[in-house]
């Protein structure tokens, strides 16, 4: 079996899924081509997810995996593959999609050495220059650059947390008609952040990272974070945290944040998610939903989980097994029909 990639797709967001295809298929087995996905728009090839074709002797198979934050279908994509699969899949919203897959929300990986990251930059951007014309080349190179600061998926692993620590810093997402991040997404979190902070004998850590001259800063100004925070250190104040928080994030996406927590084997607080996944999450086995996120409901269950240690390592334990279960990269594309 032997996969053929496309080389335009966002690497932040397909990382994983190379990583994936390398670990089943084996890297001499993978090979990038614009070829196949020429007759696709600009637009469909630079997709935030993975196109790629499989084939087997003489039998070919098309794939798409979206890892963009709307459940809206990319018809184009949609009409050109065999099989659909989405991280933010919504069965409700999209009925009658034969193809459609859910998949448990991935995260960018560091999927290759630098060296072999500087390599694929320059042969696919490349590719990109004389195939895709338009002036974002300089876009398409710094997204592998970026990539360099993203984890190898060996550092996801579960560490004991500190029972009197909780760490949480996220973006202040800017606030418009259409997607009312003010009253979602950013007040569910900053409730979060205050409830943290009132809470007598917890060290709280981060808060909000505003988007300069886009965020509604004064309403969440006493949520706000002294700094930003590397990844490899927001990994590991993450991992030392007692507790997470997940909410739904912009366009009511799952977000990458979910799929850390469970990789990471976290006892995750959530507010009720809007989207699908391969199969839900149950409160009080692998996670702790909040059906209203104020201030005060948060900090009961912020409070219940610490006092009960027994409970916060079964959510510890739920987390991970349902990661091992049905999130993996292996596990993904067993979900999508690839098998070692």
């Amino acid at each position: 079996m032997k996969a053929l990639l496309n080389p335009f797709n966002h690497i932040a967001y397909s990382s994983f899924y190379i990583y994936a295809l390398e670990k089943v298929l084996g890297k001499g087995n993978i090979r990038y081509s614009s070829r196949p996905f020429r007759n696709l728009s600009p637009g469909a090839q630079q997709s935030r997810g993975l196109l790629f074709i499989l084939r087997e002797g003489e039998v070919e198979k098309k794939y798409f995996i979206c890892g963009a934050d709307s459940w809206k279908i990319d018809e184009e994509l949609y009409n050109w593959c065999d099989v659909y699969a989405s991280v933010n899949a919504n069965f409700e919203n999209t009925p009658g999609r034969d193809k459609l897959i859910s998949l448990v929300p991935s995260f960018g990986i560091r999927c290759w050495s630098n060296g072999e990251i500087a390599l694929k930059a320059i042969t696919n951007g490349i590719r990109y220059l004389l195939s895709i014309h338009d002036n974002k080349l300089k876009t398409f190179i710094g997204n592998y650059k970026r990539l360099l600061n993203r984890p190898s998926y060996e550092e996801m692993t579960y560490e004991p947390g500190d029972k009197d620590y909780i760490f949480f810093c996220c973006t202040l997402w800017y606030n418009d008609e259409w997607n009312q991040n003010d009253s979602k997404v950013n007040a569910r979190r900053s409730n979060f952040i205050r409830a943290c902070k009132g809470i007598d004998g917890i060290e709280f850590e981060g808060g909000f990272v505003a988007q300069e001259g886009r965020s509604s800063v004064d309403l969440f100004k006493d949520c706000l974070s002294e700094r930003s925070y590397p990844y490899s250190e927001w990994l590991q104040k993450t991992k030392r945290s007692a507790l997470v928080f997940n909410t739904p994030a912009f366009w009511d996406c799952h977000g990458w944040k979910l799929g850390e927590y469970l990789a990471l084997g976290k006892a995750i607080i959530s507010s009720p998610l809007s989207n699908d996944l391969p199969c839900p999450l149950e409160h009080g086995k692998n996670i702790h939903f909040v059906e209203d996120c104020s201030r005060e409901n948060l900090s009961d269950a912020i409070k219940y989980i610490l006092d009960h240690p027994e409970y916060r390592t079964q959510l510890e334990k739920g987390a991970k097994e349902y990661w091992e279960k049905y999130g993996t990269p292996v596990k993904s594309l067993e979900l999508i029909g690839i098998h070692k």
